[in-house]
């Protein structure tokens, strides 16, 4: 059977159009799923650089140069303490900097009051929620330097893991106090969150600032977050991928 020229004509022009359409829809709609889902509650969202710094609790310039970096006054601090943290990778660790312009490094064990002490809470797979049962906390004080632990329910408590991961260090450097911290992206152990290339974690800070410890009264601290104004606003990480061939120019 023929088919007119005006009806096959008219075919091909009203599918040129559907084609034309669905190309414009998906321009406007791709872009918008280029990156992980970032949790809403993210007050900053970090591209780690690549280097590995010396875990020492001193962040010298040159080892943290690579780093992005967040700047606040810390919620809640009753002196209106700025707190800094920094950001990086290699392919084993994830690495953070914490430095806090707190006018001395209190030093506890008065009572089981270990003096100033930086809590590293994470949202291991980004729901925008803390205190999930399993995610990981770190703590980190300047008498015994670290913690690894996890939460046990969704009030906040924690557990000690049983394998000890990463290493953080607390010091005084000059009129700030320092923090830095190497935690492995997968230990392998269950406790732990294993992350990979694209993978996105939030995770928040709270330093407590005890200006002396006596033995009487009881020492009042002054308490404060990174990052927001709410307890569970976070700041978010997204893990890179690093290729062998930039290794040799991380290390120079």
């Amino acid at each position: 059977m023929l088919i007119p020229e005006r009806s096959f004509n008219g075919h091909y022009y009203r599918l040129a159009i559907i084609i034309f359409i669905t190309v414009i829809v998906f321009a406007l709609v791709l872009p918008l799923d280029q990156h992980p889902t970032v949790s809403a509650s993210s007050f900053y969202l970090f591209h780690p650089g690549f280097s590995k710094p010396t875990i020492d609790g001193n962040i010298e310039t040159s080892e943290w140069a690579a780093a992005d970096t967040y700047t606040q006054v810390m919620y809640g601090s009753n002196t209106g303490l700025t707190g800094t943290l920094y950001v990086m990778q290699d392919k084993e660790n994830l690495y953070l900097g914490f430095i806090i312009d707190d006018d001395e490094l209190t030093v506890g064990n008065w009572y089981g009051i270990l003096g100033d002490t930086l809590e590293i809470s994470f949202d291991d797979n980004n729901s925008g929620s803390l205190y999930e049962v399993g995610e990981n906390k770190v703590t980190i004080n300047s008498v015994t330097p670290y913690y690894d632990s996890h939460f046990v329910n969704t009030s906040g408590s924690t557990a000690a893991d049983a394998q000890q991961d990463g290493q953080g260090i607390l010091a005084r450097q000059g009129s700030t106090n320092h923090v830095e911290l190497a935690f492995p992206l997968c230990s392998g152990d269950a406790d732990d969150f294993c992350l990979t290339a694209g993978s996105v974690l939030g995770l928040q800070l709270q330093y407590t600032d005890y200006d002396t410890l006596t033995a009487v009264p009881s020492p009042t601290p002054d308490g404060s977050r990174l990052p927001g104004q709410e307890n569970y606003e976070l700041v978010t990480i997204e893990i890179l991928t690093i290729y062998d061939v930039f290794m040799p120019l991380i290390c120079k």
